[in-house]
C-alpha cells in the first residue's frame, strides 16, 4: 500500500507543478518575456489579456489607498497587488461593475460599499 501512495503522491506533485508553471507563466518566450520576468504578463487564448502591473510609485499609492479602507487589506503586500492586478484585467474585459465589485469584495474581504473604494484605488492608480 506504500508504494501505491508514493505513486498516487508523486502524480499529485507532478500535476500541481504543471499547474503553477501553466498558471505563473513558466512558458518562457511566448510571451515575450523571459521566464523570471515578474511584470505584465499575457494571458488568454485567441483573445490575449496583458496583465497590468504597477509602477513603483503606483505600487505605494494603491497600497496606502488600500491601508485608508482598511489596514488589514494590504497585510500582504504582494497579494494585495496580485489582487489588484486581476481586478484590473476584469475591468478591462468590460465586466459589468457589479460582477467587478463582488470579485473585488471577494479577494479583498471586504463589504460591497468598501469594494467600490477598492476599484477607485485600482482604477486611480495603474488600471
Amino acid at each position: 500500500m506504500k508504494r501505491g501512495r508514493a505513486i498516487a503522491l508523486s502524480g499529485l506533485v507532478t500535476v500541481v507543478a504543471v499547474v503553477a508553471a501553466t498558471v505563473y507563466g513558466g512558458g518562457g518566450d511566448e510571451d515575450g518575456g523571459s521566464p523570471g520576468d515578474i511584470g505584465s504578463r499575457t494571458v488568454g487564448g485567441p483573445e490575449r489579456h496583458v496583465i497590468p502591473s504597477p509602477e513603483a510609485g503606483q505600487r505605494e499609492t494603491l497600497l496606502n489607498d488600500l491601508r485608508a479602507i482598511d489596514p488589514a487589506v494590504a497585510a500582504d503586500e504582494d497579494q494585495a497587488v496580485e489582487d489588484a492586478r486581476w481586478i484590473c484585467v476584469d475591468i478591462r474585459r468590460g465586466q459589468p461593475e457589479d460582477v467587478v465589485r463582488d470579485g473585488a469584495a471577494q479577494r479583498f474581504r471586504v463589504t460591497w460599499e468598501q469594494s467600490g473604494r477598492v476599484l477607485e484605488a485600482i482604477e486611480g492608480t495603474f488600471c
